[in-house]
């Protein structure tokens, strides 16, 4: 295991991008990874597993486009992916997948693969957000 230095001496996670190909404990640091995800400038698939964490962050109560914006002023579009994926959500998918600018797909678990029929896997990176509840549903099995 390797030990990275983290910077959160006001509460946020002060880094360019998260490590690749890791498993990051942001327990640790008790600080917001998802954040830091979201305010880089690569194209990113965030999955997490309940549609309130994406309400949390997108501000809506469907799927579809929003802009969050973060403490210091500064925003990053976003697309939320959950519930009903009619052809209006793909529609509104395509042309947020085709517009310019930095990418964020916000996304449950299960839509995953869907996504994947639209995007190109390999230009965006994958993280699953709050891991651990995969971890501990598998266990059950």
């Amino acid at each position: 295991m390797e030990k990275l230095p983290i910077n959160s001496s006001d509460g946020f996670l002060h880094m360019e991008d998260l490590p690749h190909n890791c498993i990051f404990n942001k327990v640790v640091t008790g600080c917001g990874g998802t954040t830091v995800v979201l305010r880089n400038s690569e194209d990113y698939v965030i999955a997490v597993p309940t549609t309130e964490l994406i309400i949390n962050k997108t501000g809506r109560i469907d799927a579809g486009f929003s802009t969050i914006k973060f403490h210091d002023g500064t925003g990053q579009s976003v697309f939320g992916l959950f519930g009903k994926f009619d052809n209006d959500v793909r529609k509104d998918l395509v042309r947020y997948i085709e517009s310019n600018g930095t990418k964020k797909i916000i996304c449950t678990y299960d839509k995953v693969p869907r996504l994947l029929d639209f995007i190109v896997p390999h230009n965006f990176r994958l993280l699953i957000d709050e891991y651990h509840c995969l971890l501990k549903a598998y266990s059950y099995r």
